[in-house]
């Protein structure tokens, strides 16, 4: 993990290009950690079902705030005004994106799935490759998808992103290279999980917690792609947020078997390997995207 600052490769202020000691980092893991396991450390020490009481669903709540509040709070911090102006630009300006990246953020997620399904089938893994039945109840019901597309945005999307692109990846491109950074978000954000796996009624929908290892696997992979996105768009949290919320609606729409997660796996790995080769794990961009976004 090479020291490579952002400074060449974003306009920001120039306290974002300042690193703060280690204060930087660790006002806002007290706010991404400390405080969200605080109040969801409560709901499992209690042992409740998540969503099956007021207080523990306000609980549940009030602890996802830790993310935005801290992104919010040490942007603030080390950037003044002129760093919250430029975080909530960030958040709203679909201009960054250009061209085929809106096609990557919206339509990655949901490719590599299903090629992952085609691939199972073919090769005998899967007698089918998703069970649809969740899919095909809510494209009947057009309000009961929209507040089902709504409750993914509001559960991880938009609050998540706030922290870790909005603030800790910026924070962390500073000291490293764009892979070393993105190697210590996956891993912050792998460990910002781990209450909820011991939190009763939480992947209830889903059949039950996910295997540690893979979802830690794909959390790390998963970072490189969000970095690669987010440094050629111009820094954009928008863009973060809109790949955050087509893998959780792809992933939940299409819900599949081990063996189909298995090959998503697979096929993650290598684009992420092709990535590296064809952008560089320096910068995991291209030189041109300077010249597209400066404001």
């Amino acid at each position: 993990m090479s020291s490579r600052g952002i400074t060449s490769q974003h306009p920001t202020t120039a306290a974002q290009r300042t690193p703060s000691g280690a204060a930087d980092l660790w006002g806002f893991l007290a706010f991404s950690h400390g405080w969200t396991w605080l109040f969801w450390g409560i709901i499992v020490w209690q042992g409740v079902d998540v969503w099956s009481t007021p207080w523990a669903m306000a609980l549940f709540a009030i602890g996802g705030l830790g993310l935005p509040l801290g992104g919010a709070v040490m942007t603030g911090r080390v950037a003044g005004r002129s760093g919250l102006r430029d975080l909530g630009r960030r958040l709203v300006d679909p201009r960054r994106i250009g061209g085929w990246w809106w096609a990557v953020i919206l339509g990655l997620y949901p490719a590599l799935k299903l090629a992952a399904g085609g691939l199972a089938v073919l090769f005998g893994a899967a007698d089918a490759a998703f069970n649809l039945q969740e899919a095909s109840a809510l494209v009947v019901q057009p309000v009961d998808l929209l507040l089902y597309l709504g409750f993914v945005l509001l559960l991880g999307p938009l609050p998540e992103e706030i922290g870790w692109r909005g603030y800790l990846l910026d924070r962390l491109q500073l000291r490293y290279s764009a892979l070393g950074a993105s190697v210590l978000v996956g891993l912050a954000w792998f460990a910002w999980h781990g209450p909820l796996f011991a939190m009763a009624g939480y992947y209830a929908r889903a059949g039950g917690a996910p295997d540690p290892l893979q979802f830690g696997v794909a959390i790390l992979l998963g970072a490189v792609l969000y970095t690669w996105i987010y440094n050629n768009t111009g820094r954009s949290v928008l863009a973060a947020i809109l790949f955050h919320f087509s893998g959780n609606v792809s992933g939940e729409l299409l819900d599949t078997s081990a063996s189909v997660y298995a090959y998503e796996t697979y096929l993650t790995a290598a684009l992420v390997l092709v990535v590296l080769w064809r952008w560089g794990a320096e910068a995991l961009r291209r030189a041109e995207a300077d010249s597209s976004h400066s404001h």
